[in-house]
């Protein structure tokens, strides 16, 4: 061995297994007693987090699929925590997020604020994760809370808080950190514990149900053990083999649902060596974010080439990365945390950087969620060395962390407003990357019409479909805005335009049927209304828009059994009820149109004209009391009766 790898060798100090950190007793200096660390930690991070409980949903961001529309979370039953956890959800198998909506929805149906409330909450339990897990790892507990307050105000975490169906990416970190700190004490406790190791297997498992991403807890597990200097015995390869199954049972059941839904379709529209440079640059941003996090956005779209090249960053990279890779190499001569550090955030990042697609852009702020745990430990250790090579200027460095914490802190209080609504979240996105992507001119679009502001929408749907003329679903969406405006030609040919490209679309079909209805040209009306209803007999209003369209041509016992079709999905729509029961008095089955009657003002008791029309068959059938009574109850909601009238039933 040579002089120089002995002094390398002696240079390399090995991390105690054994330090424990100092118990708290009645002679620990209060300012140094872990809970006040954790008290200011998590007071600083909530205040940084407060706007977020003012969001509403994102129903064009997956909200709709996880959460508003998601019949999965709507019964909390045995049988149905069966469906949860056989069911995928938005392409991916993420069972217990989905299982604690379905709880959150029985107790509060669908108001977003216990929502945002409890993915505050677990974002929390997170940060006391970390601060715990940086104990662990040696770091001293004034250093340990700024690493981990770092890691709780960084902006890039927003997304993974603000957005309620990312509460994937809470749970599965919230387990997965639990998991470590499990393991750590069990490697630090010489072993002797084998109930910690089971713990942290299965909270491993729970993370894995949260999200696929947490595959990666096997490889951290290895680099823990390397930055402890384990010797490499047969149980540390042994006791490691169980959550290496896990995991390939895991990726592969997820790789298997992506490709079921077309997540890995990006692989067909770019090059291996395209996407590998995606890759590079993703983790060069990541990288980069950490310390300067500008330009953060719900959607980063794919560049769009010019010819066959990217822009010129995308080829720099590699560059980058090699760099950063060789300075991490020359610290290893000396210590290993740096190399502890950055191997965790690259292990643990590795299969977010969508080389082989797996999602709508390349990177995404919340792939970060776990990942910046090596990062913040790096920064944490390297605070703790300033301290015992540079003292005398500890003020002015702790001065300059302060106010990058302010900043951070600042930073992610402004980005949770970007997640109120759909309009600032797409309006960020869109002053980030104008006229790049259609999908948020789109998403905007849609979220102005639920808001019934239709010009505003229209304008936004114009601009996605300049950008991207293949989107057929905007494109009926498109038509539905024109068809509520009246403009029945436009909605007309958007609708055929989507029928030419997709001769098998039940929406298409179906609102092209509806727009017969309203011309009454009701045997093209039932036509492809049918067509539609062969493709998906599930599209309630198709039933009701053929069901007027049968009642227009005199079809009154067909028109009649497609209303009933109808209330299957929508039980509360009175007015379904009152053209039964109209279809049944058209028909001389007068008592069955009292009865339908009857259901509709039960629905809508405030509505005269309900009390009116039953009034009318009650007195054809003879009972002028009762026709009586409801022609003044009518009167009285407003519902104008000719004098005439009520006196003929006296």
């Amino acid at each position: 061995m040579s002089k120089k790898t002995e002094m390398a060798n002696k240079n390399l100090k090995k991390p105690n297994l054994k330090t424990e950190s100092p118990k708290v007793n009645s002679k620990t200096p209060f300012h140094e007693r872990k809970t006040i660390y954790i008290a200011i930690l998590l007071l600083i991070t909530a205040i940084s987090y407060l706007p977020s409980l003012k969001s509403d949903f994102i129903p064009t961001w997956d909200d709709n699929v996880y959460v508003i529309d998601n019949p999965l979370i709507k019964v909390l039953s045995i049988e149905n925590f069966k469906n949860i956890f056989t069911t995928p959800v938005g392409g991916s198998y993420v069972p217990l997020p989905i299982l604690t909506f379905a709880i959150e929805y029985h107790f509060g149906g669908l108001n977003p604020l216990p929502y945002h409330i409890n993915n505050l909450f677990l974002h929390l339990i997170g940060v006391l994760l970390v601060f715990q897990i940086l104990c662990l790892l040696n770091l001293k507990k004034t250093f340990a809370a700024a690493a981990a307050l770092l890691y709780g105000i960084h902006p890039m975490g927003v997304e993974s808080v603000a957005w309620v169906t990312e509460r994937k990416d809470l749970l599965y970190s919230g387990f997965y950190f639990g998991s470590l700190w499990l393991y750590l004490i069990y490697i630090k406790s010489g072993q002797k514990r084998k109930f910690l190791l089971l713990s942290s297997l299965l909270l491993f498992t729970l993370s894995l149900f949260s999200k696929i991403q947490a595959v990666s807890l096997p490889l951290i597990l290895i680099v823990i053990d390397y930055y402890f200097d384990r010797p490499l015995k047969a149980n540390l390869v042994l006791e490691k083999i169980p959550y290496f199954l896990l995991s390939l049972l895991f990726g592969i059941t997820g790789l298997v649902v992506l490709k079921d839904v077309g997540a890995l379709n990006v692989n067909e529209m770019f090059s291996l060596t395209e996407r590998l440079f995606f890759g590079a640059y993703a983790l060069s941003a990541y990288l980069l974010k950490f310390f300067v996090p500008i330009t953060l956005s719900a959607m980063h779209p794919y560049p769009i080439s010019t010819g066959n090249t990217l822009p010129i960053l995308y080829y720099l990279s590699p560059i980058f990365i090699l760099l950063v890779g060789l300075a991490v190499y020359r610290t290893s001569l000396k210590t290993r945390a740096v190399v502890f550090g950055t191997l965790f955030f690259f292990f643990s990042i590795v299969f977010m950087l969508q080389v082989f697609g797996a999602g709508q852009g390349f990177l995404a702020d919340r792939f970060t969620k776990v990942p910046y745990f090596g990062l913040v430990f790096i920064a944490g250790w390297g605070l703790q060395n300033l301290q015992i090579k540079f003292k005398a200027k500890m003020p002015f460095i702790w001065i300059a962390f302060l106010v990058y914490a302010l900043v951070l802190s600042v930073s992610t209080y402004n980005r949770c407003k970007v997640w109120k609504n759909g309009e600032t979240l797409w309006t960020d996105v869109i002053d980030k990357y104008p006229n790049k992507d259609a999908r948020p001119y789109g998403c905007r679009g849609l979220y102005y019409q639920t808001k019934n502001e239709n010009d505003k929408a229209l304008a936004d749907m114009n601009i996605s479909l300049e950008l991207d003329k293949s989107d057929l679903e905007l494109t009926i969406m498109r038509g539905n805005i024109f068809f509520e405006k009246g403009m029945d030609e436009q909605a007309f040919q958007d609708y055929i335009h989507v029928v030419k490209q997709k001769k098998e679309d039940p929406l298409a079909l179906g609102n092209l049927g509806a727009i017969y209805v309203r011309k009454s040209q009701f045997d093209s009306a039932v036509f492809y209304l049918s067509k539609s209803l062969e493709l998906d007999s599930s599209l309630a209003i198709a039933y009701a828009n053929r069901a007027m369209a049968y009642s227009g041509m005199g079809e009154k016992l067909k028109a009649i059994e497609d209303f009933k079709q109808y209330l299957i999905y929508e039980p509360n729509d009175e007015r379904v009820y009152s053209s039964i029961a109209i279809s049944y008095q058209s028909l001389g089955r007068n008592m069955e149109a009292i009865e339908w009657m009857g259901k509709a003002i039960a629905l809508k008791p405030d509505f005269g004209n309900y009390y009116y029309i039953r009034s009318q068959i009650y007195k054809i059938v003879g009972n002028r009391s009762l026709a009586l009574a409801d022609a003044l109850k009518a009167n009285s909601l407003g519902t104008e009766i000719s004098p005439g009238y009520i006196s003929s039933l006296n």
